[in-house]
């Protein structure tokens, strides 16, 4: 029954061929070798749109929002097919029972035959054939006979997922076209609108799960911007980050080869006119073609043809593309977020500790780390924030309150690091610093892990007294005015 192990692409793969796009403009149809899955062509139909590459290649934000509502969709679509799966999970039972019978020589077939026919009558399978086959006793206890009909009702069983994937696909087509239209339009228009920052945005943008909306844009976007009121919540984020300038990280570029290399920045090399089609050397005049709703279709004539006017530079455009990447002195393992829930952390505290998560959420994304947040107070609660962003939005909608107490937050940070083995992870404690103190095997622990590799920073928001600093690599400190708007 090989074709019940067939693959199947998870969200990893269809987000790095989104990513790919949106870094270089290459979405080639036999880039991953895969010319059957209706997801993988219907992505490859919309990044091959010519209107939608010049706006993604446009700039950051165009491109930010893209990716972000495609995989959003992508996630959505595996996990309705995902469910579905599941629900065919009996019947991938039957077909291993059948195969039982095979051995057994079990009577039974013209109920299976039925069953068989009632549920595939469009897919093509064979009743009236077997029926006959089995109709002779000899044939009826005939392994080959049986393989061929079970190989015959795996081929039905998988025309038909197939087909109810290329349905469901077809059913969300409409929204996710006319959401990236009215995404790509009308965001960057209010971002001009109302002055926002490009950083400001991504972040913002990252808790809204590629659904826009003004009022919940803007609740975010305040917390962010207490980043600029108060610099040591980006010293803090730099530090887990891992970006420092003084970490001995350097520069490296990585021949890839000859290709097209698409860029958000421009060159400044410019030689001369000619024609073709690169979008990211168009001359002004040809982009008065594209934003005029009238004559986009003359746009577009020019774009297959290759006839618009294009800069050209001494570099020329073919040539060996070069990766910029970072490598780090120290490998980078997960960012781990201790966070303070209790009612001391209320009002501008609790403030200033999601701004500074929202973040290092942003920072955890552009260097796919993985990161975690254990919220404590007497209880714990762990969410894994990159993968389950439905529980931290619900952790955002809830208000700080109770007690506090480290002990079982420390006994789940120490379970994570050895469960799975983390090395070189960054542990960050934000926190009023009201903390009894823990007990000593628990301090004790701390240290065996900072010598294995585990750095442990604290953020104290607030001037309550601290005796925790001599545990902790390095020790931030936020001090606020205290107002009952807080």
């Amino acid at each position: 029954m090989a074709g019940l192990t067939k693959k199947k692409y998870d969200i990893n793969f269809y987000a790095k061929v989104v990513e790919k796009f949106v870094q270089t403009g290459e979405c080639a149809e036999n880039a991953y070798g895969e010319t059957e899955d209706p997801l993988y062509l219907y992505l490859l139909s919309i990044m091959n749109n010519p209107s939608i590459k010049l706006q993604v290649l446009e700039n950051e934000v165009h491109a930010r929002i893209f990716y972000d509502i495609t995989t959003q969709f992508v996630w959505q679509f595996l996990e309705q097919e995902k469910f579905q799966m599941q629900r065919a999970q009996s019947e991938l039972g039957e077909m291993e029972s059948a195969l039982n019978w095979i051995k057994e020589k079990r009577d039974g077939w013209q109920a299976l035959l039925r069953k068989i026919k009632e549920d595939y009558k469009e897919n093509a399978f064979d009743e009236p054939f077997y029926e006959h086959m089995f109709g002779d006793k000899e044939q009826q206890h005939d392994p080959s006979v049986w393989e061929k009909m079970l190989s015959d009702w795996e081929d039905s069983f998988q025309q038909k997922l197939q087909e109810q994937k290329e349905k469901n696909l077809n059913d969300r087509k409409d929204f996710l076209e006319k959401k990236l239209k009215t995404s790509l339009s009308k965001i960057p228009e209010y971002l001009e609108e109302h002055q926002v920052e490009q950083e400001e945005f991504f972040q913002a943008w990252s808790m809204m799960n590629g659904l826009w909306n003004t009022i919940d844009f803007e609740s975010i976007r305040k917390i962010v911007k207490l980043q600029k009121e108060y610099p040591e919540l980006l010293k803090v984020a730099n530090r887990m980050g891992r970006i420092a300038d003084d970490e001995g990280s350097k520069q490296v570029y990585v021949t890839e080869g000859s290709v097209y290399k698409l860029s958000h920045s421009q060159k400044s090399d410019i030689l001369g006119v000619t024609t073709g089609n690169d979008l990211n050397a168009l001359l002004p005049s040809e982009l008065l073609y594209y934003s005029d709703s009238e004559l986009q279709d003359v746009f577009m004539l020019k774009y297959f043809t290759q006839k618009l006017q294009t800069f050209r530079y001494k570099s020329e455009i073919m040539q060996p593309s070069r990766r910029l990447e970072a490598k780090p002195a120290v490998l980078k393992g997960p960012m781990i977020v201790c966070l303070d829930t209790s009612g001391s952390m209320t009002g501008k505290p609790e403030k200033m500790a999601n701004s500074l998560l929202i973040k290092l959420i942003e920072i955890a994304e552009l260097q796919d780390r993985e990161c975690f947040l254990i919220s404590f107070s007497v209880a714990t609660r762990t969410i894994d924030v990159r993968r389950e962003r439905q529980k931290l939005m619900e952790f955002f909608s809830h208000p700080f309150t109770g007690d506090t107490d480290a002990t079982r937050m420390l006994k789940d940070t120490f379970r994570m690091l050895d469960q799975n083995r983390y090395m070189n992870a960054d542990i960050l404690l934000i926190s009023d610093f009201r903390i009894p103190k823990c007990k000593p095997e628990l301090i004790k622990q701390m240290q065996a892990n900072r010598e294995k590799g585990t750095f442990f920073y604290g953020l104290q928001i607030g001037i309550a007294p601290n005796d925790w600093v001599e545990y902790f690599d390095h020790m931030y400190k936020v001090e606020y005015q205290v107002s009952r708007r807080n």
